[in-house]
């Protein structure tokens, strides 16, 4: 998740929330990119350049992200196995 921040004191992680007017946007369509996104995630938290707590909920709400696109594409794979049972 890119985030342009701005500076925290010293010692101390900005907030992810504490953006500049610059508006960011994220490619969640697939698991994959969910996946790549919480690796991103992760290596921001563990350099220091968000909170861990922030972090986690972040993680949480990707997790969430990829159960939902998951359950979506089962419906779909589902909804097409049906389909092409029926006569």
């Amino acid at each position: 998740m890119e985030r342009t921040t701005t500076q925290a004191p010293i010692g101390e992680a900005p907030h992810p929330q504490a953006k500049t007017s610059r508006r960011v946007r994220v490619k969640l369509d697939t698991v994959t990119d969910a996946r790549k996104e919480m690796s991103k995630l992760y290596r921001e938290a563990r350099a220091g350049k968000i909170d861990i707590a922030d972090a986690s909920k972040l993680a949480n709400i990707l997790m969430l992200i990829g159960r939902m696109i998951e359950g979506c594409d089962f419906e779909r794979r589902l909804d097409a196995l049906e389909a092409a049972e029926r006569p």
